[in-house]
């Protein structure tokens, strides 16, 4: 198609009327006028005041797909259609309205149907003529292909809506899995820890396996809250915000921490008062547990340092370890979904969901997370949530 490629708007040359026309129906282009518009390489034609055409150049019978004869009234298209499909009358057209109204159109489309059945999309920049007294005499009508940027935005809100539905497809698998596996992984949990407890009464039982038990039971669980939260964030499911006392949660979460992991040194320093913050107390936790759990994991044997401080914006919560350490590694890298370093693979497993559950979760609340390489080796990992202006009853 020998037609112009979506210009942001288009003004049409000023044209000149042949002196000596008999009147302004008879009105014609000066012959420089038509061989500019011939030599133009876009769709142009013109009519008179009743909308028969006087002029069209080369370029216009390439998009009709014929040649029409002067004297047809309004364009030369074949058949002409609305955006959606529907039939559109040749007096409804753009020029039809331009001519009517004396007045130019602009951010319209139409479709133009070749007598071989092809179809080409369009946007008309029609404007009308008039003579130097300022009577109307006719019209001149630009026309554009907009066929392949038409093609290509359905294809693009075809891609979009698949992904939509690709995305929903997707969370309501999340969310189902999570649910249904939740239950049996948290009775076999429990179920393990209090064998752990009372082996002593259980002589047949083999601690080793018992442990192995709860250690897997554990680290499926972690997964499967981290899966669920994920598809509540993702579904939009926004967290319940009120005021925490931040120190008091994260020093519960320690101390079950350390009723798991009774080897492991975990130590807290804190202000000597009171941090609130507003936050969803389960996002918190979820939080907490997931950043100690990352320490466990690839901190060695060392102690984890846990530290809150706060200023008059944000508390901020840092987990210290002298293990693995980050050197090398894209921060950005720790928090994307299943991203897993190599030498973390050698250590521990995991499907990579920890770090960026941490960071949907402290973004949801208005917070941040961060990673980075720990002075001496090791590494810090923290979060931060916006410090809380409400009194709290606790």
């Amino acid at each position: 198609m020998v037609a112009a490629r979506e210009p942001a708007s288009v003004s049409p040359p000023p044209l000149r009327l042949v002196a000596g026309a008999d009147s302004p129906t008879d009105a014609a282009l000066e012959p420089a006028d038509r061989r500019l518009l011939d030599a133009l390489g876009i769709a142009v034609y013109t009519t008179d005041v009743d909308g028969r055409l006087t002029y069209f150049n080369d370029a216009a019978v390439e998009l009709w797909g014929r040649r029409p004869e002067i004297g047809q009234e309004w364009c030369g298209s074949w058949r002409l259609l609305w955006p959606d499909g529907r039939p559109m009358a040749h007096d409804a057209c753009p020029m039809a309205v331009c001519l009517r109204e004396g007045r130019t159109i602009r951010g319209s489309l139409a479709i133009a149907e070749r007598p071989d059945g092809s179809r080409v999309v369009f946007e008309p920049f029609p404007s009308p003529l008039f003579d130097p007294d300022g009577v109307l005499i006719g019209g001149v009508n630009v026309l554009v292909d907009v066929t392949e940027r038409q093609h290509a935005e359905e294809a693009l809100a075809a891609t979009a809506e698949a992904l939509a539905m690709s995305s929903a497809a997707r969370d309501d698998f999340l969310g189902l899995v999570s649910h249904e596996l939740r239950t049996p992984v948290t009775t076999i949990y429990g179920n393990a820890r209090l064998l752990l407890q009372r082996l002593d009464r259980l002589p047949n039982v083999e601690v080793e396996m018992v442990g192995d038990i709860a250690a897997d039971a554990e680290r499926l669980l972690a997964i499967v809250e981290n899966l669920l939260l994920l598809s509540r964030l993702q579904a939009g499911v926004s967290p319940e915000l009120e005021p925490q006392l931040l120190g008091h949660v994260v020093e519960r979460e320690i101390a079950t921490f350390r009723q798991r992991r009774p080897k492991r040194v975990v130590s807290f320093a804190a202000p000597g008062r009171h941090v609130v913050v507003e936050a969803d107390r389960a996002y918190i936790t979820l939080l907490i547990q997931n950043l100690l759990s990352n320490a466990d994991k690839y901190g060695g044997s060392g102690p984890i340092e846990v530290i809150l401080e706060d200023d008059p914006t944000e508390a901020r919560v840092v987990v210290l370890d002298r293990g693995l350490g980050i050197e090398g590694i894209s921060p950005e890298d720790l928090f994307t979904p299943f991203f897993r370093a190599k030498e973390a693979q050698k250590i521990a497993g995991g499907i990579g969901l920890g770090l960026p559950v941490c960071r949907r979760i402290a973004e949801a609340m208005g917070g941040r997370v961060w990673a980075s390489p720990r002075k001496g080796g090791g590494s810090e990992f923290g979060f931060a949530l916006p410090v809380s202006l409400e009194p709290t009853n606790e």
